[in-house]
């Protein structure tokens, strides 16, 4: 039986105090996070019970669209102009029927939800927009990303870069040492058959992610990194496989996912027309990742046509090994890099394993020397 989600109803319906107030909008947020962690098809009811709650107590009010300020600490960094577009559209033919939400500063409003209504109510040249006021909450950052962190519209790049955000400021390292330190630590732990331990613990409590993190051994700052990434519900592995690659793609990827809704997977699928894969100068490299980019935006193709594009791609400019004396000379030359030190060291099952493929091997030649 799925688990029953909370319910915002009612949460507003006595007078509150300042703290009070403050304290039920952060407890809603916090109901709302869950939500979207388990994406439940409840969200948008959810949503407009907090609208109402908050209409409530501060009444739906007429903003200055040029009092209103974007959040810095908002995820989603990108919108598409086509959306933008598509909402400004619905706006000026059907008006607007749900309110922002604006948090007060001094003089001015932060936006906290609505951004896309927002820069299409900018769009149209209207001065003002509906919205409903709340306080501002402790941690806005934090609140903000996991409002956002698993919503399924916010792209990959946006993503890893505010997660990356979170756990700097989490843990207190430097933004760029985060992934290199995520990846370093999967690794070990998979060399060590322990990385399916982290499986599962995204909805184990708090303590008992602790307890399981703190029995493997790492460093303090792995500890860290991995313990803010199931605070936030996010798998470790996950987030190393699909995000982090991200912040490494090259520029024009970058553009196409914010300016033109590249999905993540077509990105990674494209970075590997670089440079160094199709032995060619970054220049030319750089050509034809942008035509090919083209192609797969305007033709819609799915991840298995991209890489397919892609191989066509590389087998213009990398022709296939077929030298039989080239290879053979490769693995003779690799083979006596095996010393006695190294066989040593080695593990009865992988000595077990190299004699079989040795023996198979041997027997082919012998056969063909007959």
């Amino acid at each position: 039986m799925a688990k029953k989600l909370p319910s915002l109803v009612g949460r507003f319906d006595k007078a509150l105090t300042a703290t009070d107030h403050a304290r039920e909008v952060a407890t809603l947020q916090a109901e709302i996070e869950e939500l979207r962690k388990a994406q439940s098809p409840e969200l948008e009811e959810q949503l407009e019970v907090l609208r109402a709650q908050l209409k409530a107590q501060s009444g739906e009010q007429d903003i200055l669209v040029g009092l209103i300020d974007p959040n810095p600490s908002q995820p989603r960094q990108t919108i598409p102009a086509l959306s933008v577009q598509t909402l400004a559209r619905t706006l000026e033919k059907d008006e607007q029927i749900t309110p922002i939400i604006l948090i007060p500063q001094g003089d001015r409003y932060l936006l906290w939800d609505g951004q896309r209504r927002w820069e299409a109510a900018k769009s149209l040249e209207w001065e003002t927009i509906r919205a409903v006021i709340a306080p501002m909450p402790k941690d806005l950052h934090r609140k903000a990303l996991l409002t956002f962190v698993h919503h399924e519209d916010l792209n990959p790049l946006d993503k890893a870069e505010a997660v990356v955000k979170e756990v700097a400021t989490a843990s207190g390292l430097e933004e760029e040492l985060i992934p290199v330190l995520l990846s370093t630590v999967l690794r070990r732990l998979e060399r060590q058959e322990q990385v399916h331990r982290l499986q599962g613990l995204v909805s184990d409590t708090q303590s008992e992610q602790q307890k399981i993190i703190g029995q493997l051994g790492l460093h303090a700052n792995e500890e860290k990194i991995l313990l803010s990434l199931l605070e936030l519900a996010l798998n470790p592995p996950s987030v190393r496989s699909n995000l982090m690659p991200m912040l490494s793609l090259p520029l024009d990827l970058k553009s196409a996912i914010r300016e033109r809704g590249l999905k993540g997977a077509h990105a990674l699928a494209l970075a590997s027309l670089s440079e160094k894969n199709l032995k060619i100068p970054e220049r030319q490299a750089r050509k034809e990742r942008l035509e090919a980019t083209e192609q797969v935006l305007d033709e819609q193709l799915t991840v298995a046509k991209t890489r397919e594009l892609v191989r066509k791609i590389k087998a213009k400019f990398v022709e296939a090994d077929t030298n039989p004396s080239k290879t053979i000379k490769s693995t003779s030359q690799r083979l006596q890099k095996l010393t006695p030190a190294t066989l040593q060291s080695a593990n009865r099952e992988d000595l077990e394993k190299l004699q079989r493929v040795l023996k198979l091997k041997l027997s082919e030649v012998e056969g063909l020397l007959e």
